[in-house]
């Protein structure tokens, strides 16, 4: 074989290895998006119905819209505890059962580091969780008891 050649060949067998080595590392999917309406607001909200979703969150974000949220969506009712970390701005949570009901809230919520983050827990059992821009719970009234209603399915 010329060089020439054994380069152009070296170059197919290291590019098709590459390409072939993609198969292993799934790529990001497109987020899946619910809209819902509480206190008669719509929100368009990704929804985290897995659990690399809910591990993540609204991590490494710059920011978040007044229009939109996370919805985290677990498969049963317990007392999820969340955290601020590699959050880039601050949240308001909000915790709701199973009927959709706001069981308990926290606000203002400020990005935290690793040395210093807090976590925050319900003293209630909850299914949703929805994430939002920081100051939407006292804009918005919501209280206790406040509900969502889904305007558009949730995947599954």
């Amino acid at each position: 074989m010329r060089p020439a050649t054994k380069t152009v060949a070296l170059a197919i067998v290291l590019t098709a290895a590459v390409v072939g080595l993609f198969q292993f590392f799934p790529t990001p999917s497109t987020p899946i998006e619910s809209v819902i309406e509480i206190a008669g607001v719509r929100l368009t909200v990704e929804i985290a119905d897995t659990a690399p979703k809910q591990e993540r969150g609204l991590m490494f974000r710059e920011s978040l819209p007044e229009d939109r949220g996370m919805l985290f969506v677990f498969t049963r009712e317990g007392r999820y505890s969340f955290w601020m970390k590699d959050v880039r701005f601050p949240l308001d949570i909000i915790w709701f059962d199973e009927n959709r009901r706001a069981v308990f809230f926290t606000t203002n919520l400020a990005p935290c580091n690793a040395f210093l983050c807090p976590l925050y827990t319900p003293d209630r059992d909850a299914k949703y969780v929805l994430e939002v821009k920081a100051g939407f719970v006292d804009r918005h009234a919501i209280v206790l008891n406040s509900t969502f209603v889904l305007l558009s399915q949730l995947p599954g």
